[in-house]
C-alpha cells in the first residue's frame, strides 16, 4: 500500500489517499498453473517458486524425497517490507521489479528428516524476508515435539497430530499462575488440567477466559485504552506480551507481574460460571449465497456448534472479525493425510464437498470434521 498525493477524482479534495497495490501478474498465475505439470519435489519446487499466493508448500513424491519451498510474487521494496505504507510520491518507495524464483527459501531433505511450518517466520540465511507478518512458534514448536517423538509413524499418527489440541502457552501461561492460585475447585482444575481443550473442559473453559482477560487488561494499562475500544483489536497473545514488556512491567507505578495476573485471575473468577469449553468455543456453517437468512429446519446453515479448536494448538481455530465487522471462524477447512506407498487418502474438509444446498453431499462432512473422523479415497 502508498500514500498517494493530489486531487482525489472521486472525492474533488487535495490530501492523503491510500492507494493499494497488488502483486498479481502473469508470471505469478503462470506458477499457480504449472504445479500441475510436476513429477518429483525437485520439479515442483521450480515451478512454483514464483506464485500469485504468498504461502509455504511442502512437497513429498514416492521416491522418498521431501521439500518445503517459499512461494510468493513479492515486490522488491528498497526501503519498506511493505508491512505500513510508504509515500508514493518519492520514487525510493516504489516498486523495483520482483523477486526471483531463486530468491526464495527452498529445502530439500533436510538431515532431521521432516518439515514442518505453522505460519511462523521463515526467511533464507541472507536472503530477502518475504514476510511482513508471522505468528510464533508455538504451534510449530509442538509438531516438532511430536515428529521427534519417535522414529517412524504412519497415516493413523499424522491424524493424531492433526487433532492435537494440547497448547504450549498454556503450559507456559498456567506454569506462570500456579504460584498465585487460590482453593476453590476450578483453580484446583486447572492447576490438574491436561492443558487440552477438550469440549467438556471446564478447565480449558476457564483457562480461555483468563487469557483474554489478561490480555485485554496488559493491552489497556499499556496503550492507556478503555476495554471496549481494546475489544476492537485482534485477540493478543497474552504470553507473547508477558515476555515482550517483562522488563518494563515492574517500572510501572502499581503494575508488577504478580499482581497483573493475580488481577486477571480474580476478574475470571467472578465471570467464570461453571462453563465447559465447546460453551465458549462454537462456531457455523453458513452459505454466503442466503447470508444465514434462512430457518435453521432448512438444513443450509449448521449453527452453534461446540468445538475443541483453539488458537494455539495444532488444531487451530478461532473466532475474529472481519474489516466488515462481522464474526467469523478461522480454522483448517480441510486435513489430508496420505501414505506414500499406497493409493490411500484420507481427509475431511469442512461443510463437504458441495456447494450445492439441493446436493445429498451438501455439508455431509461437518460431523466427521467435527469428530476428527476422516473419509479414505482410493486413488
Amino acid at each position: 500500500s502508498v500514500l498517494s498525493s493530489g486531487i482525489n477524482a472521486e472525492y474533488g479534495v487535495d490530501g492523503k489517499y491510500l492507494a493499494a497495490r497488488f502483486s498479481l501478474t502473469s508470471e505469478g498465475l503462470y506458477g499457480f498453473l504449472m504445479p500441475f505439470k510436476i513429477d518429483d519435489v525437485q520439479s515442483a519446487q521450480r515451478a512454483s517458486q514464483q506464485n500469485m499466493l504468498g504461502v509455504n508448500m511442502l512437497y513429498a513424491d514416492v521416491k522418498g524425497n521431501i521439500g518445503y519451498q517459499q512461494v510468493g510474487n513479492v515486490p522488491k521494496r528498497s526501503k519498506s517490507t511493505g508491512l505500513l505504507p510508504q509515500p508514493a510520491w518519492k520514487s525510493e518507495n516504489l516498486w523495483q521489479g520482483y523477486l526471483s524464483g531463486e530468491d526464495y527459501h527452498s529445502i530439500l531433505n533436510p538431515p532431521e528428516g521432516f518439515i514442518a511450518t505453522a505460519n511462523n517466520h521463515i526467511q533464507a540465511p541472507g536472503g530477502p524476508n518475504v514476510a511482513t507478518f508471522s505468528l510464533q512458534h508455538n504451534r510449530l514448536d509442538r509438531i516438532t515435539h511430536l515428529l521427534k517423538s519417535k522414529d517412524k509413524f504412519n497415516a493413523e499418527d499424522f491424524k493424531r497430530f492433526q487433532s492435537d489440541t494440547y497448547s504450549l502457552v498454556a503450559e507456559r501461561v498456567v506454569n506462570l499462575i500456579k504460584p498465585v492460585l487460590g482453593q476453590t475447585a476450578i483453580e484446583e482444575e486447572l492447576r490438574n488440567w491436561d492443558l487440552r481443550s477438550t469440549i467438556d473442559s471446564r478447565p480449558a473453559a476457564f483457562f480461555k477466559m483468563f487469557y483474554e482477560v489478561l490480555s485485554r487488561d496488559i493491552l489497556m494499562k499499556l496503550f492507556h485504552q478503555d476495554e471496549v475500544r481494546i475489544a476492537k483489536y485482534t485477540r493478543c497473545n497474552a504470553y507473547f506480551v508477558i515476555k515482550l514488556v517483562k522488563t518494563l512491567i515492574d517500572d510501572i507505578p502499581g503494575f508488577t507481574t504478580q499482581k497483573m495476573l493475580v488481577d486477571a485471575l480474580q476478574h475470571t473468577l467472578a465471570l467464570y460460571k461453571g462453563q465447559r469449553y465447546g460453551d465458549l468455543e462454537k462456531m457455523s456453517f453458513k452459505n454466503d449465497a442466503f447470508g444465514g437468512l434462512l430457518p435453521r429446519w432448512t438444513g443450509v446453515d449448521a449453527l452453534d456448534l461446540p468445538t475443541n479448536h483453539c488458537a494455539e494448538c495444532i488444531k487451530v481455530g478461532q473466532a475474529s472479525i472481519n474489516m466488515q465487522g462481522e464474526r467469523v471462524y478461522i480454522s483448517q477447512a480441510w486435513r489430508m493425510v496420505t501414505d506414500m506407498s499406497t493409493d490411500v487418502v484420507e481427509s475431511i474438509l469442512a461443510g463437504g464437498p458441495s456447494g450445492n444446498i439441493l446436493s445429498n453431499i451438501y455439508m455431509r462432512e461437518i460431523d466427521l470434521w467435527l469428530t476428527d473422523t476422516y473419509k479414505k479415497i482410493h486413488l
